[in-house]
């Protein structure tokens, strides 16, 4: 078989989409597909690579958290609630860590501005005219985006998990009003969060380049697409570098993870215990941490047994 034959797995479109999954969608064929990986903020799962074609610098951390949005004077607070008195080094390393990443996505966002400013118009002008019907969780008046991201990946209860989707009225939409990067949307002191919107209209209106690759058969449940050596290059998947891929502490891991269950200290939310993980690997590993994908993998079978189950 030819190295430049793919398999591909069928997978499923999701039916609502965050505001930035379809910012991302439309500005780049970016296809919202239902994954173990799918993540609300579709900016912090782009690849290295993948900002090399949007012409965009690479994703500063910090995104997930909506890092602009933090001051001094929140994360000291936050993190006094949490740091033990007699190690105040612990605190200001909280605090810078987060200053940093603050910077770093605030210099990030307008060096993005004019590469998604088309596709943002366009993507507005639909939500605007009503022609994509978006909802929201309308936050209480007084709480601010970043009051409700904080919770949203914290490990424990949020104040807002009763807040529901309501539709967003197409004349709430203003280009200034919208946060891409939080999934947020702001006008006349009000505000919605956790914005999303259904994926076959979105679709529907903007249905991507399409171009064809070689000759496709099924077999079994998998498409199997065969390239000729003439057909372009460019639009085969960038190559991993080569090289071993870095070993860590697995079986460490795993005690960990049995650790957290034992103790009832397991996220429910398994996004926060994918950080907690990768926090753990960079502290017990000198700072080496493995992918995200990778960590998630491996939580996958915990989560279906012990969270799933619970639910």
């Amino acid at each position: 078989m030819a190295d430049q034959d793919f398999w591909f797995e069928p997978v499923s479109l999701l039916p609502d989409c965050s505001l930035n999954e379809g910012l991302l969608w439309v500005w780049a064929d970016r296809v919202p597909v239902s994954n173990y990986e799918r993540h609300k903020n579709a900016f912090a799962t782009l690849s290295d690579w993948e900002c090399e074609q949007l012409n965009i610098p690479p994703v500063p951390k910090g995104i997930q958290r909506a890092a602009h949005y933090l001051t001094e004077e929140r994360l000291r607070f936050k993190f006094s609630q949490i740091t033990p008195k007699d190690l105040p080094s612990h605190l200001e390393y909280h605090v810078t860590e987060g200053l940093q990443q603050a910077v770093a996505v605030r210099e990030w966002l307008p060096q993005i501005t004019t590469e998604m400013e088309v596709p943002a118009a366009k993507l507005f002008l639909k939500l605007r005219t009503g022609e994509i019907k978006a909802g929201g969780k309308l936050l209480p008046s007084g709480v601010q985006i970043i009051d409700f991201i904080e919770q949203d990946n914290s490990y424990s209860r949020s104040d807002f998990d009763d807040l529901t989707d309501t539709v967003i009225p197409p004349d709430f939409w203003t280009m200034a009003g919208i946060d891409w990067i939080a999934n947020a949307v702001s006008a006349r002191g009000r505000c919605y969060c956790d914005v999303s919107m259904p994926v076959a209209p979105l679709m529907s209106l903007f249905p991507g380049t399409r171009t064809p690759v070689g000759r496709a058969e099924f077999v079994g449940a998998y498409l199997l697409v065969k390239q000729s050596d003439e057909e372009d290059a460019a639009h085969a998947p960038p190559k991993r570098a080569s090289g071993r891929p870095p070993v860590f502490g697995w079986d460490a891991f795993h005690v960990e993870v049995a650790d957290l269950i034992r103790n009832g200290r397991l996220p429910h939310k398994k996004e926060a215990a994918i950080q907690h993980m990768l926090s753990w690997f960079e502290t017990t590993e000198a700072g080496k941490k493995p992918s995200r994908s990778a960590v998630s993998e491996k939580l996958t079978p915990y989560y279906r047994r012990f969270i799933s189950d619970r639910s």
